[in-house]
């Protein structure tokens, strides 16, 4: 459940509406607040205006003793009205006061400082005896008409301090703070119900039916197609998905019906396999016998007795009939190979002895091009030799009139190689051997058939020295691949992973 897409969507979602819901309201409260205080700021400036001109025309009319009772009267008829007093700028001490209790002490020192560093504002909020308050600080300035009684040395005569109560304006705020929470709430639970709905019509149902219909597929009905009805993403996916589950359904049907044709191949090269394995038996040793009695024969008769061509003629073609059936045997019955490390160019050298008379008979010139550093390789030098010789034999067989075959041994990459490969090779170097002739060239329809036991276009042979030479090469994990353009030549190419240790 935790791991689902489903939770996890719902709960990004839950988050991030949760986050701004919080945010909006957070702000909406602070911005109340703002305005609220700031309003009663305000208030209290203009109260603090309308005292001090109280005040400057009382001191004009030389009736200083009433603003002891006006202060008193102004605070007991202003309901948010706490306090109101005048102290003297340069120590603080209070001169007058709506609270007699207070005249002659000194203000407290923070506000006494907070006056000293903004006189011209002096608006800050207090809190005096767990009440919140909005405080005023008003110079009353000495003017012309006060220096009869006060001098004109002092700029200012005293200062005004005026504190309202913030209790009515808290109790607004408390009381936006529940509204604003409330419909907070209504709005968030709002939003969600409508978001889970919208998300449970148009994404979880729809992906839920997905997931079934994926699970019929799994479980093997490919009949199965999701409902592509929709004009949005979730339909144009279902429409691809539709589209691939028809590709894969016909994939399917072609490797059934490859699977059971290579099934049907399967058991008729196993027949031919025992049937052949069987023939050869059979002639092997009658053959033996033969070959025995003709060279009795030969032996009893003179050096130019005519009839020792004949017999030479019969041992020849015995020898041939030998190599056929052994071809059959070793089709039939590969024997285990034997793997140690063994140079490949070393094994090349040999094939190419046996070759050479025959390749210089018929005026094929035979080039090698080995690269330096050729690692020693795992492998069944007999076996390799075989292959050798096979691509050899063919490629002189291809070049009756002269020519030249070219072998070429290296190493690369198997990363760097990788896309020749029909198969991945578990290795990280791969040993390349070619075989590139100018004969006449193959044609096109019967390179897929090539390594097809049986197959050949030739008077002699079997067709099964490049079925027996590509299971070679399979035995040794590698694979062999050709190239050919009829009138230039064939290239035979093996792809030997570099291993020098059983693993």
């Amino acid at each position: 459940m935790f791991n689902s897409l489903k939770f996890k969507i719902i709960v990004m979602a839950i988050l991030i509406i949760s986050t701004i819901q919080v945010t909006a309201m957070m702000r909406d409260i602070k911005t109340t607040e703002e305005k609220l205080l700031t309003g009663q700021m305000e208030k209290a400036r203009l109260f603090s205006e309308s005292v001090k001109h109280g005040i400057m025309v009382l001191m004009l009319k030389n009736r200083w003793q009433d603003l002891q009772s006006m202060m008193k009267n102004i605070v007991s008829n202003a309901g948010e009205l706490r306090k109101l007093s005048i102290f003297l700028p340069e120590n603080g001490i209070i001169v007058v006061s709506s609270e007699e209790g207070d005249i002659g002490r000194k203000i407290l020192d923070e506000d006494l400082q907070r006056y000293r560093e903004d006189k011209e504002s002096a608006s800050f909020l207090v809190e005096h005896n767990g009440e919140r308050l909005a405080s005023k600080f008003t110079e009353i300035p000495n003017q012309p008409a006060c220096h009869r009684c006060h001098g004109s040395t002092r700029a200012v005569l005293g200062v005004l301090d005026l504190e309202i109560s913030l209790a009515e304006v808290s109790k607004d705020i408390d009381e936006f703070e529940n509204k604003r929470l409330k419909d907070g709430l209504v709005g968030f639970t709002l939003v969600i119900g409508s978001f889970l709905l919208i998300f449970g019509l148009m994404i979880d149902r729809p992906i839920t039916k997905m997931i079934r219909t994926i699970r019929r597929i799994e479980e093997g009905d490919l009949s199965a197609r999701m409902d592509d009805g929709k004009n949005d993403e979730l339909g144009h996916m279902a429409k691809s998905f539709n589209s691939m589950v028809e590709s894969l359904e016909k994939a399917n049907r072609k490797i059934e019906k490859y699977h059971e044709e290579q099934m049907q191949r399967a058991a008729k090269l196993a027949s031919i396999g025992e049937v052949a394995s069987g023939i050869a038996h059979e002639i092997k040793n009658p053959l033996t016998g033969i070959s025995c009695a003709v060279q009795m024969l030969q032996s009893d008769l003179k050096e130019d007795d005519s009839r020792r061509e004949t017999t030479m003629e019969i041992l020849s073609n015995i020898k041939r009939l030998d190599r056929i059936v052994q071809n059959l045997l070793n089709y039939a019955k590969p024997k285990i190979p034997r793997f140690l490390p063994y140079r490949i160019d070393n094994i090349l050298d040999k094939a190419n002895f046996f070759v050479y008379p025959r390749a210089k008979k018929q005026g094929i010139e035979i080039e090698t091009d080995i690269c330096d550093e050729i690692p020693a390789v795992l492998m069944d030098a007999d076996q390799m030799q075989q292959v050798f010789l096979n691509l050899m034999i063919n490629a002189l067989q291809e070049m009756h009139a002269g020519g030249k075959l070219r072998i070429s041994i290296c190493t690369a990459k198997y990363d760097d190689i990788k896309g020749r490969l029909r198969r991945p090779m578990d290795t990280e170097e791969v040993l390349i051997v070619s075989f590139a002739d100018t004969g006449s060239g193959i044609n096109p329809e019967d390179i897929s058939n090539l390594f097809e036991p049986f197959f050949t276009k030739k008077t002699q042979g079997t067709g099964l020295g490049l079925s027996i030479s590509s299971g070679i090469i399979k035995t040794h994990k590698g694979e062999i691949g050709v190239e050919s353009e009829l009138g230039k030549g064939s290239v035979f190419t093996i792809y030997l992973p570099v291993k020098t240790n059983e693993e």
